[in-house]
């Protein structure tokens, strides 16, 4: 009798370390999840804001001279074109094949929008004008949330 007393006890045993390291093991995977969510969330948060800030400090800097910054649509994309200080030239800011790309081209070259350089992977990119002079970015993240930032044009009617 002693015997199945110390083999049920033992069998108790086995049984409450097995669930406890079933329940471990459960956590972990809950818990990389979740650090896995919170890493993505950050990595795409920070992508919008460094995409947002790029444009941002790029318009900034145009607009000295009054029709320096201005939307074009050119072959089915809106592109946000910065005037150059060199005579000719341009900046061209554009959403293409899931990236927002920069191109720096003659101002009478056709854009080729696979040859600009991709700044920055994002889900979804717009650039948009308002009556008031603002430019209105507006960026998409993997889930579909957008993100907008306004800025003003002193001086410059877009």
């Amino acid at each position: 009798m002693r015997e199945r007393r110390h083999a049920a006890g033992g069998l108790l045993t086995l049984l409450i370390y097995g669930l406890f390291a079933l329940f471990s093991l459960l956590l972990v995977v809950i818990g990389a999840r979740v650090y896995r969510n919170i890493v993505s969330t950050g990595r795409e948060n920070t992508e919008i804001r460094a995409s947002f800030s790029y444009v941002a400090n790029k318009v900034r800097m145009s607009t000295r001279e009054p029709g320096s910054v201005r939307i074009e649509e050119r072959d089915g994309f809106d592109v946000l074109i910065l005037r150059s200080a060199a005579e000719g030239y341009e900046t061209r800011i554009y959403y293409y094949d899931g990236a927002l790309r920069e191109a720096y081209q003659a101002s009478d070259q056709p854009l080729s929008p696979k040859l600009g350089e991709k700044l920055m992977e994002l889900s979804g990119f717009r650039i948009e004008e308002t009556d008031t002079g603002h430019l209105v970015l507006s960026a998409e993240d993997e889930e579909g949330n957008r993100r907008s930032l306004h800025l003003y044009l002193e001086g410059n009617s877009v």
